[in-house]
């Protein structure tokens, strides 16, 4: 479980307030948290009490390394963060399973400063990165061996992405941040049952552990991984519309929830007055991408992502590199096991379109 703020380095309610607005957003449409960025550059260094091989072993500072951000010319241009949704080693009772340490959903949101645009690249967790990166090979697999740092290092390394902040949220935070609002509206399109939840198809609330489910589930949805990505997308719009609605002091009240599970390496600024112009983003700049690619045996056996790397690299230059040189697919450093498929290389829509061409 994400541990808390380390004792006489609470923020001020005013930060805390808008930094949960914040992580609600990046939770809810994964946008906001570059523009609290803006306000106050100053990081907050998070420490963390080791988990079992997370990293270090011990307590340790989480922070992103200064060579792997955004370079100085262009961060007056654009941010990139990585959001991570982590399951932890445990018997979680809240989501009626035990937990593995992994990431089980990973982004990165890039907020183009300039045009006020917001991409958002999803990246399979079974993304093949090979056996020398994490134990099984897959990316999600990393946190358990480097932590977040690891995690960090390894999109940079491999696909060339600078990151500059991260946010990461477990999963009794994502329950408690969608029970804390009341549910969530969606219009679920296909039947499913995931640890003792069933799912039939039909407009309906889903409350916190449902809601966990349905964003988990991948073995009995249409297109597998991908499927439970897509899947994502709908609920993370669905989420946006809902959070739209959400009142100041609504906003207030779910402070204490959602603190207690989140880590990040921002300090934010206390001028509330941003958070309108955040909930008024418009929803035809905020874009999801998916890591191009199919799926493919390893040669350790394990089933994988395995990257297109000519088409990753032409829509990471077009998307991810507003204001820096293309990097070639013979640069990046991701392997490509197979490639005999196009069919999940063009998977990219809008807020707007996720929300059937209304906000």
């Amino acid at each position: 479980m994400a541990k808390k703020m380390a004792a006489g380095r609470r923020m001020p309610k005013g930060d805390r307030l808008l930094l949960l607005l914040s992580i609600l957003m990046i939770c809810g449409s994964a946008l906001a948290l570059g523009y609290v960025s803006l306000m106050n550059w100053s990081p907050l260094a998070e420490v963390v009490s080791g988990e079992s091989g997370a990293g270090s072993g011990g307590n340790h500072t989480v922070s992103i390394g200064e060579d792997i951000k955004t370079p100085s010319t262009q961060q007056q241009h654009t941010v990139n963060f990585l959001v991570t949704g982590i399951d932890y080693t445990r018997n979680d009772t809240s989501a009626g399973t035990v937990r593995g340490q992994l990431t089980d959903v990973i982004m990165v949101v890039q907020l183009d400063l300039d045009n006020n645009n917001v991409d958002v690249l999803q990246i399979p967790r079974d993304t093949w990165v090979g056996t020398n990166v994490s134990s099984t090979g897959k990316i999600n697999a990393i946190y358990g061996r480097s932590g977040l740092e690891g995690l960090a290092q390894a999109i940079y390394d491999q696909l060339s992405i600078p990151l500059d902040h991260y946010v990461n949220i477990n999963m009794d935070g994502f329950i408690n941040v969608v029970d804390a609002v009341g549910g969530v509206e969606i219009d679920v399109q296909e039947s499913f049952t995931l640890e003792g939840v069933t799912f039939r198809p039909g407009l309906q609330t889903l409350d916190g552990l449902k809601a966990e489910k349905f964003v988990r589930e991948r073995y009995h949805r249409s297109g597998g991984d991908i499927g439970r990505i897509n899947a994502q997308r709908q609920f993370l719009a669905a989420l946006f519309k809902k959070f739209k609605g959400i009142s100041m002091s609504e906003v207030t009240r779910l402070v204490p929830i959602l603190m207690q599970e989140v880590t990040t390496d921002l300090r934010v600024g206390t001028v509330l007055e941003l958070a309108p112009e955040v909930l008024a983003l418009n929803t035809d700049n905020i874009s999801f991408y998916t890591l191009p690619g199919e799926g493919a045996t390893a040669s350790n056996g394990q089933s994988v992502w395995t990257i297109h790397k000519e088409v990753a690299a032409g829509m990471l230059n077009e998307h991810f590199r507003p204001y820096s040189d293309p990097v070639p697919a013979d640069k990046l450093r991701m392997q490509e096991l197979r490639n005999s498929t196009d069919y999940y290389d063009n998977n990219d829509s809008t807020i707007t379109d996720l929300l059937g061409g209304g906000d």
